[in-house]
């Protein structure tokens, strides 16, 4: 057996992703044993013993990332896809999740390792479609993440209240690519959801934090200024998490900018990239440095730089966007 990868000798290389033989695994060390997984399914049988389904599964196992025929659907329709394997799916499909802050193509291969069989063909498929509408976005294909916000939508449609939080990921999505009233009612949808959601704390204010960038985003755009630094304001002052401590305090400094208080608006500024770098978000703290920049006027253009170089090494199109805008606005262009 290979030390290196504890494979015996001609034995073929883990595929990347999951396989049915992981999904078993992860079942059998949820439920203790093959036979106790067989028992569970036993009335979706049609008629066969616990021995049969046993060989069953185990012919499954053999089947790798290809099709899992009869007794794949079966396992999926009654299992789903376990916890753990879920949760990396998820961590896939939130925006609040580092995830998003992984090179553009790195997460796109990762979005792609994974839609194969088991899980292309589970209800956990969700946040792949999710992952992929936020890959569309960072890489400017609008249309490409609307289609993939669609398909989570349609899908979502016939699965449990566990899955609200995907629902509120759907809804801010859909509201990022929307405009005017369209974009008021899907933020009012997400907002709705979280009220109701079992949510753990971490999320619920990540949750919370994006609602009131997209409201408070609305009303800047109106030249609303402060009414957008109220919506900023009403957050907790506590430190819940980094990504919501970031949008809370890029939110208070962007306000205070506008308002004319400089001094409060850098030590804002420079707080929110310090919440970005302890959360490990890289593209926050990019967009920090782009705020920051615009705060210390003629004196912005290292933070500029170091936004750029950040954009650069991620390949993201929607950040070197944003740091294009920001060049243009620092040199009065329209």
């Amino acid at each position: 057996m290979s030390r290196a990868t504890g494979q015996k000798p001609g034995q073929p290389a883990a595929e990347p992703g999951v396989s049915w033989a992981d999904l078993l695994a992860a079942l059998i060390e949820a439920h203790g044993t093959l036979t106790a997984v067989a028992w569970k399914l036993i009335d979706h049988a049609d008629g066969d013993d616990v021995a049969s389904i046993e060989r069953a599964l185990r012919r499954l196992r053999t089947r790798g990332q290809r099709d899992g025929g009869v007794w794949g659907t079966r396992l999926l329709r009654v299992f789903g896809v376990p916890r753990p394997i879920e949760a990396r799916l998820r961590w896939m499909g939130l925006y609040h999740s580092p995830f998003t802050d992984l090179p553009l193509g790195l997460c796109l291969d990762q979005l792609r390792i994974w839609d194969r069989p088991p899980i292309a063909g589970s209800r956990a498929r969700v946040w792949l479609h999710l992952g992929h509408a936020s890959y569309g976005l960072r890489a400017r294909h609008k249309d490409d993440a609307a289609l993939h916000v669609g398909r989570a939508t349609e899908a979502l449609a016939g699965l449990p209240r566990d899955y609200d939080d995907a629902r509120i990921e759907a809804a801010l999505i859909a509201a990022f690519l929307a405009t005017g009233e369209d974009a008021l009612a899907a933020i009012d949808r997400a907002d709705a959801l979280v009220a109701t959601a079992a949510l753990a704390a971490d999320d619920r204010a990540c949750f919370a934090a994006r609602i009131a960038d997209q409201r408070a985003y609305q009303r800047n755009r109106a030249c609303d200024h402060r009414g957008a630094l109220a919506i900023y304001a009403a957050l907790p002052a506590t430190d819940e998490h980094p990504f919501a401590s970031y949008r809370r305090d890029a939110g208070l400094a962007y306000g205070h900018h506008k308002r004319g208080d400089r001094a409060q608006a850098l030590a804002l500024a420079e707080r929110a990239c310090r919440h970005a770098g302890d959360g490990g978000y890289v593209r926050l703290r990019a967009m920090g440095l782009l705020l920051l920049a615009a705060i210390q006027g003629p004196d912005g253009d290292p933070a500029r730089d170091r936004a750029e170089a950040i954009a650069v090494r991620l390949d993201d199109a929607a950040l070197r966007e944003r740091v294009a805008r920001s060049r243009a606005d620092a040199r009065g262009s329209p």
